[in-house]
């Protein structure tokens, strides 16, 4: 296995726990409150993501900087991935 693909992308692990804490903020078994926090989790996280990690994406993109990830993808693909607008 190369080296490459010993690295998880730290912008996509972001990604994959606010889907967690969405999820939980959608299950019905926990109390109201509980969920409503869980929403306010998620709107912050959202946030801090596309106020810090998505705007270096893409300005790396803008200034033409393509060396990519030490996941081995290209910051292109990065935004492509990240976008889920």
């Amino acid at each position: 296995m190369s080296q490459e693909r010993l690295y998880i992308d730290k912008e996509i692990s972001w990604l994959a726990f606010n889907e967690r804490v969405l999820q939980e903020a959608a299950d019905k078994r926990n109390p109201l409150i509980e969920r409503v926090r869980f929403l306010g989790i998620y709107s912050n996280n959202l946030d801090e993501f596309y106020k810090v990690r998505f705007a270096d994406v893409k300005r790396r993109i803008l200034i033409n900087e393509e060396r990519g990830s030490r996941s081995g993808s290209s910051h292109a693909r990065h935004l492509i991935k990240k976008n889920p607008i």
